[in-house]
């Protein structure tokens, strides 16, 4: 018998904002089929906060936030489209490894209310950084 059938593209249920790591082909996944994850879709934009991209293959972190219109989601869409998000450290790393995007994972650390300005958000990605040694021994230069 069947017991459910699955939109396209589906990668997977919702867990939580704290429950899930990405690796960059389910979030691509994620990202360029919302009907399929409507759920991820509307729950990423509900929110700000402080991510974690890993590099699997070297352990180097890279930490970011995202603020305004969008929440996460936008802050993601971006990395979906290019790999980079536009930072300069990733750009560099896949340069020099252009199948590095297959080693990228992607987790939020913390969650934020989107009535934080974007000072108040960088203020708690600033944080982690620190906790975490990310401009020493990541990919974070700032």
């Amino acid at each position: 018998p069947i017991i459910e059938v699955l939109p396209h593209g589906y990668v997977f249920e919702f867990p939580g904002f704290l429950d899930f790591t990405l690796t960059y082909d389910e979030l691509k996944g994620i990202i360029n089929h919302p009907v399929a994850h409507r759920e991820w879709h509307r729950m990423l934009a509900s929110v700000s906060g402080v991510y974690l991209i890993l590099d699997n293959l070297t352990g180097r972190q890279y930490i970011g936030s995202a603020y305004g219109d969008g929440g996460i989601l936008s802050r993601w869409s971006n990395y979906a489209r290019t790999g980079h998000g536009g930072n300069d450290q990733l750009k560099k790393l896949l340069d020099e490894r252009p199948t590095a995007k297959s080693d990228l994972s992607f987790s939020v650390l913390q969650t934020l209310p989107v009535t934080l300005t974007a000072k108040e958000v960088i203020a708690f990605e600033s944080l982690h950084k620190r906790k975490l040694g990310s401009r020493a021994h990541g990919l974070n230069s700032n």
